[in-house]
């Protein structure tokens, strides 16, 4: 961390305390429209276990100078009500603090900073959502409120959030950065330190803030009174003091395992594999399998195949990179053995095409995906006729084929999430 970021933090925190030199942080998250700190959500606990243990030694030793404490709402819900609902957490937290520290309450100051937009903001330009430069643009240039000349509410920062893109952004939105939006960050002050000023590895660590109490799920219309006016001009420079929080990731599935319904369906088991290597990149390996045989006339159904796919998104559903379009590219090999019982063919084929297909939920982890691919086929194969319990060979063909290679309605699962933080974030 930066001489410049820690100065921030320093005269952030600790105010005009400029004697103070050192500092410990703790980050506490709320559960969505509540406001009392709850020790069973997320990694709560452990943070204020440590926290206290913190203030505990050092107001006996007489270093601690002052604590403050910054908490925050997100946008979901009426504004006046998330800014108080960030303050009633604010309150909550100190005195939690101030019961089972053992601290003045004298020492402790409290700041409800309202509806967390720098924050979002700082997470957004971080992630790679889709439509990320339109609600970047809406962030930076939308007042929290439009007026008239008359002084009535006609517009706001919200109000286009929610309507871009049919809501596809602020959805997602809602489901991976709100979370990180309900939160309070307590900052202990020290003085009296030799030491060069620091801020803990803890500190440098937290996450964005997360929800939690009723306003953030009351709705809110954009006919609020004219008296909210001034939150217009104020917000931004009071949440702006987080800067070097950083947002958490959203949750995403890097695996997902699927069967195609089609080939089950003609009794050709099948099984696939997607591993998601970016949020745009996947690549998929892919299996069949049927092995049939009917002794009494020798009927043969023996159909093998692997293929391997790299494919590519684009135009994801509700900010999940699984659910939208893709363009691949595939190669594969089969194996066969067919024979109706008068004449059969054995042999091998290799492949390589192109596809298209596309992937919607239908469950929080089950989808379903259709699609369809094209290419070109060679195959080389022996002919045979079963002839009193023998195989006897007629000769030896090629095939050149270009045309459809796969056909798909397949049931996904999606599992293994990634970028989330342990005691999960929601």
């Amino acid at each position: 961390m930066t001489m410049k970021r820690i100065l921030l933090l320093f005269l952030l925190f600790c105010g005009g305390y400029v004697h103070a030199q050192e500092l410990d942080s703790a980050r506490i998250h709320y559960r969505q429209g509540h406001r009392n700190v709850d020790v069973l959500f997320r990694d709560n606990r452990t943070e204020l276990e440590r926290f206290i243990r913190i203030l505990r030694e050092e107001h006996g030793t007489g270093r601690l100078e002052n604590v403050v404490i910054r908490s925050w709402a997100s946008p979901d819900g009426a504004n006046r009500l998330n800014e108080v609902l960030s303050k009633r957490r604010a309150d909550s937290l100190k005195a939690y603090l101030v019961r089972h520290a053992g601290i003045p309450d004298s020492i402790v100051s409290m700041h409800g900073e309202g509806i967390a937009w720098d924050m979002l903001r700082r997470m957004v330009a971080a992630s790679d959502m889709l439509y990320k430069k339109e609600v970047l643009h809406i962030l930076d240039h939308t007042p929290v409120w439009v007026f008239d000349e008359s002084g009535r509410v006609v517009d706001g920062r919200k109000k286009q959030l929610m309507e871009l893109r049919g809501g596809r952004p602020y959805v997602y939105m809602q489901e991976n950065f709100f979370p990180d939006l309900r939160s309070s960050l307590s900052v202990a002050c020290y003085r009296k330190s030799e030491s060069p000023v620091t801020i803990s590895r803890k500190e440098a660590e937290v996450k964005e803030p997360e929800p939690a109490l009723q306003p953030d799920s009351v709705a809110e219309t954009t006919s609020e009174p004219a008296t909210v006016r001034q939150e217009a001009t104020s917000e931004p420079a009071t949440v702006r003091q987080e800067a070097t929080v950083q947002p958490q990731r959203p949750t995403v599935q890097r695996l997902a395992v699927k069967t195609n319904l089609l080939y089950d369906a003609i009794l050709m088991p099948s099984l696939e594999v997607e591993y998601r290597i970016a949020d745009r990149w996947t690549v998929n390996l892919e299996g069949e399998i049927a092995w049939w045989k009917n002794d009494g006339r020798h009927k043969y159904y023996q159909v093998a195949t692997i293929s391997p796919e790299g494919r590519w998104w684009f135009g994801q559903k509700q900010g999940n990179p699984w659910h939208g379009h893709y363009l691949g590219v595939f190669g594969g090999f089969t194996w066969y053995d067919l024979e109706n019982g008068k004449e059969g063919y054995q042999g091998e084929a290799e492949m390589v095409g192109v596809s298209y297909g596309y992937m919607f939920p239908i469950g929080r982890r089950f989808s379903l995906e259709a699609g369809i691919g094209v290419g070109y086929m060679h195959s080389k194969y022996e002919e045979y006729l079963p002839i009193d319990g023998h195989y006897v060979y007629q000769q030896t063909n090629r095939m050149n084929y270009f045309g459809p290679l796969k056909l798909k309605f397949a049931l996904v699962w999606r599992l293994w999430d990634t970028g989330k933080k342990k005691g999960g974030a929601r």
